[in-house]
This record gives C-alpha cells, sequence and structure tokens, in this order.
C-alpha cells in the first residue's frame, strides 16, 4: 500500500530538494525550501503513518544552500549541517529538538563534511581557508573547541578530494 508524506503548506510556494533515510529504515529526512530559497526546513518523516514534522530551520535574507552534508550521530539524535548563518560556511551540529551547536568556528569556508569519527570525536571536512581556488582536508573535534588541524600537507596546492572509509582505523 502507497503511503503518502503530510508534507504540510502550499505545494506551489514550496518544493521538496532533497530526501533521505533519517539514520534508520523508519523516517526519511525532508530538505524543503520555500520558493524564494531563503528558508530550508528540515522535516522528519515518518514512512509507516506519512506523519511529517519540522525538526530545524535554517533561514536567511537572500538565499540559503540544500545541505548535502548530512551525516547522523548519537544514533540518530543529532545530524551535521552545513550553513553559512554567521557569513561563513560552517558545519553546525543540530539535534532533532532543534538545538543547534557550532562545529567548525572561524574566518574560512567549510566546502563539505568529508566523513565522522564519532568515537574519536572529530569531524574531517575540505576547507578553503585561504584561497578559493585550494581545497584542504582538515579535522576538528566535534564539540568545536580547538583549532582545525589541516591534514593535507601544506606543500599540495590545488584541489584535493579523498575516500574516506567509514570503518578505518582514523589514524593519519
Amino acid at each position: 500500500e502507497v503511503k503518502w508524506f503530510r508534507v504540510p503548506g502550499d505545494p506551489s510556494d514550496n518544493y521538496i530538494a532533497r530526501m533521505g533515510w533519517a539514520s534508520n529504515s523508519r523516517e526519511i529526512m525532508i530538505q524543503r525550501l520555500n520558493r524564494l530559497q531563503n528558508r530550508n526546513e528540515m522535516m522528519i518523516g515518518n514512512a509507516a503513518t506519512g506523519e511529517v514534522r519540522t525538526i530545524f530551520t535554517d533561514s536567511d535574507e537572500c538565499w540559503v544552500e540544500v545541505c548535502n552534508s548530512i551525516h547522523w550521530l548519537d544514533e540518530g539524535r543529532r545530524f551535521t549541517w552545513v550553513s553559512e548563518k554567521d557569513g561563513w560556511s560552517h558545519i553546525y551540529l543540530v539535534s532533532r529538538e532543534g538545538e543547534v551547536k557550532l562545529a567548525t568556528p572561524g574566518d574560512y569556508d567549510v566546502l563539505s563534511v568529508e566523513a565522522v569519527d564519532e568515537k574519536g570525536g572529530w569531524i574531517y571536512f575540505l576547507a578553503s581557508p585561504d584561497n578559493p581556488t585550494r581545497r584542504f582536508l582538515f579535522r576538528g573535534r566535534l564539540d568545536g573547541t580547538g583549532k582545525p588541524e589541516m591534514i593535507t600537507p601544506a606543500d599540495q596546492p590545488g584541489t584535493h578530494s579523498y575516500q574516506i572509509s567509514p570503518t578505518a582505523e582514523w589514524a593519519f
């Protein structure tokens, strides 16, 4: 039997930008943008009942990005969210209750979350701290303390991409 999600609001004023499993096989996460694309609502939909509830809203006067770097943490109780809410593109940890904590403070742009070592307390991300044409792998504390550490050797100019195994021993 088909079960439709009961997403509130007028579909002509909003659109579903992203959907995916919300850390389990019972819930779907839905990102819904308004037509102006200055509000992105993170919703959780119950796959069995179709019920939907908003757990977090990212907004700006002008524009918000769709978040493509969602990683579920603490057995699905919180997730990563990349936003420009402080003027820089940073990683935030957001709970299902809507509590928001900055994980990557500083005057630089985070480009993407690459991996999370929840047990070790690290988040690995690509950032462009000094030059937008260069991208480096960094790691920072999940709790937002301390200064992020650049993993990519400093003498390696240009852009870099990484594939990090989720079962890696996290030894760099």
